[in-house]
Order: C-alpha cells, then sequence, then structure tokens
C-alpha cells in the first residue's frame, strides 16, 4: 500500500527517502526488517536481516559490514532497537514503538537544524534588507581603486530603503552651514518607525547642519487616529530635544504648510536630492547635481517660497494650531510647549 504523500514529503525531510526510485539504503533495510518482522515482532538475527535484504533487491551488492554499519545508523537514531544487547550476537527488533521513538529523535534533531537555518536565513535577510547598495558600489570603488565616486541617479522604493540613502547620501555627510530642507505633504507611509528616522535629522542639525521641515495638515490626521502607529513616548524626548537645540542658537524648524503639494523631496543643499514620486508604495529617485541640476534649483526654488509661507509649529501657541485642526493634547499640540 502507498504512504500518504504529506507523509513521504516529512520523511523526506528527515532524510528517509520512500519510494522504488529514490529509496535511501536505511529505509530499504527498514523495509526488509518490517517484512521479515512477525507479529508480535521477536528479535531477528543478523543473518535473517542481511537474506531478507537481498530478497527486497537481488541485484544488490551489498558486503555483511556495509549492512552492519546501515543497521547501527538506525540503531543510534532508534529507529530499531537491539533486542538482546549483552548477547555476543545482537538481536533486531523494530515494529511501530521503534519507528515512532525513532521519528521522534530524527524530527526534534531536524527541527533545531531547520531553526539554526531558518536563524541564519533571517540574519542574511536582515543584511539584505539593510543594505544600501548606492553605498555599497561607492564603497567597491573606493576600496577597489581609492577613488571616490558618486552615484548620479537611482530609483529608491520603500520607506526604509528611502532613509538608508538620506542617511548615507545626506543626513551623515552634511555639514555645519548646510541645508537640508524636508517635505512631509504625504504623511501615511512614513508613520510608522518615524521617530528612528526623525532622530537622523535631529542628529544632523546637533551638528550645525540647518534643518526645514515642511508639513502639511495630513499629520493632524494620524495625530488624533488612535489606530495610527504614531511612536509619541519616543517623539517627546525628540521634542525637547528640538527645543533644546534652538535655545542653542541651532537650527531646526517644521512649517506647517497650507498651500497646494508641490515636491514632495528632501535635498542637501543644492547638491543632491531624493523627489518623492509615489506614496504607496513610496516610489522615489536619488539624484545629484551632475544628474539633473535644473530640477534641483526648481525644487529647491519650490520648497523655499512654500517655506517662507508657511508657518512654525514651533513658535505657535497650542490653541492656535488646535485651531487648523490639531487634536488637544496631541502629540502635535505638544511640540508647541517647552519653548
Amino acid at each position: 500500500m502507498d504512504i500518504e504523500e504529506d507523509i513521504v514529503e516529512a520523511l523526506g525531510i528527515l532524510g528517509l527517502d520512500v519510494g522504488e526510485k529514490q529509496e535511501t539504503r536505511p529505509v530499504s533495510l527498514l523495509r526488509a526488517i518490517l517484512s521479515i518482522q512477525q507479529d508480535p515482532p521477536v528479535p531477528l538475527k543478523f543473518q535473517d536481516i542481511y537474506d531478507g535484504l537481498m530478497r527486497e533487491d537481488p541485484s544488490a551488492k551489498l558486503s555483511k559490514a556495509y549492512v552492519h554499519r546501515v543497521l547501527k545508523s538506525l540503531v543510534d537514531s532508534k529507529m530499531i532497537r537491539v533486542g538482546s544487547p549483552k548477547s555476543r550476537r545482537k538481536k533486531y527488533i523494530a515494529d511501530a514503538n521503534t519507528l515512532m521513538a525513532g521519528l521522534e529523535y530524527l524530527k526534534s534533531r531536524k527541527t533545531v537544524e531547520i531553526e539554526q537555518a531558518i536563524s541564519a536565513l533571517k540574519t542574511q535577510l536582515d543584511k539584505m534588507d539593510s543594505l544600501d547598495c548606492g553605498h555599497a558600489a561607492q564603497e567597491m570603488i573606493r576600496g577597489f581603486t581609492g577613488r571616490e565616486q558618486e552615484v548620479s541617479s537611482r530609483i529608491v522604493r520603500g520607506v526604509d530603503e528611502l532613509h538608508r540613502v538620506l542617511r548615507y547620501n545626506m543626513l551623515e555627510v552634511a555639514e555645519e552651514g548646510d541645508i537640508v530642507r524636508a517635505t512631509m505633504l504625504w504623511a501615511g507611509p512614513f508613520i510608522e518607525g518615524s521617530s528612528e528616522r526623525t532622530k537622523k535629522f535631529v542628529d544632523a542639525a546637533a551638528r550645525g547642519v540647518e534643518v526645514r521641515y515642511l508639513v502639511s495638515t495630513d499629520l493632524f490626521r494620524f495625530d488624533s487616529d488612535p489606530s495610527a502607529p504614531l511612536q509619541k513616548e519616543a517623539f517627546h524626548g525628540i521634542i525637547q530635544q528640538v527645543h533644546q537645540l534652538r535655545a542653542k542658537g541651532l537650527k531646526f524648524d517644521v512649517r506647517l504648510y497650507l498651500g497646494p503639494k508641490t515636491y514632495n523631496q528632501v535635498s542637501l543643499n543644492n547638491q543632491g536630492m531624493v523627489l518623492i514620486v509615489t506614496e504607496n508604495p513610496v516610489t522615489a529617485t536619488w539624484m545629484t547635481r551632475q544628474f539633473n541640476p535644473d530640477l534641483i534649483d526648481n525644487a529647491v526654488a519650490a520648497f523655499d517660497k512654500d517655506w517662507e509661507r508657511a508657518t512654525s509649529i514651533l513658535e505657535m501657541t497650542p490653541e492656535q494650531i488646535q485651531a487648523m485642526g490639531a487634536k488637544s493634547g496631541g502629540l502635535i499640540s505638544e511640540m508647541t510647549k517647552g519653548k
């Protein structure tokens, strides 16, 4: 009779390939033992097992020493047991009980092996998720030739990749006196994990970089939505740090823009820019001045025009910002405190 297909698949994972075309030698030996085993089972001599195996596969040329080794592997894996362990001539038993014990043993070992493999694969996947291919390409050029070479343009997909590009190409290379312009006119995709990302902008400001952050009233919707994953506790600390930086004369401002959406972008001076093309899924283009100077100049000029017309949230009172739609006691209202 045929064994159920899902059982055959599971046995294969355990290293017990079942089937005429692919049957492993331990399985064929088990088959031979079970074929000659009586019910109830009685211990079998090695010679009986060897003869039974030869009857099952007459064309096989198997030495007794080899069959002994296979038999020992089955004993070690608990698929069969020795019926008279102290006897000079050992006898062997295989039945449903020994098979179950052996399968449990093999299952336990294979489970550990698979879990270790999954852990290793997860580590590799995390490495791939965190890999910025543009930065890696630049590192390869520098490492192989000693020269610095920029990637002039690339497509960026997903919020995490976007912020890796910002980190390596803007926020960590910006120096005192530089200006980072950032718009968040589409809030949705950027909310989850946003406190960690915002912290990178604050860190740049702490080094003397001027950070201009332009937001829309779309942010109020997430502030009042209890299901939105705004990390409010983490943001409280960031907001306090921003106020402390401003008290020291460092430049970090968040302004509320009420006009129509224009360029949704992050730029470093007029040297490089990430232009966000679509919101969901997030797709953007990273470019340097070498690739498209006119587009960067136009985007920066449009940003500065909107910036001048926008109102600093950090300079508003809670009452003023609530009148514009922010939730009383919400995170956005908190940004006005601590001045």
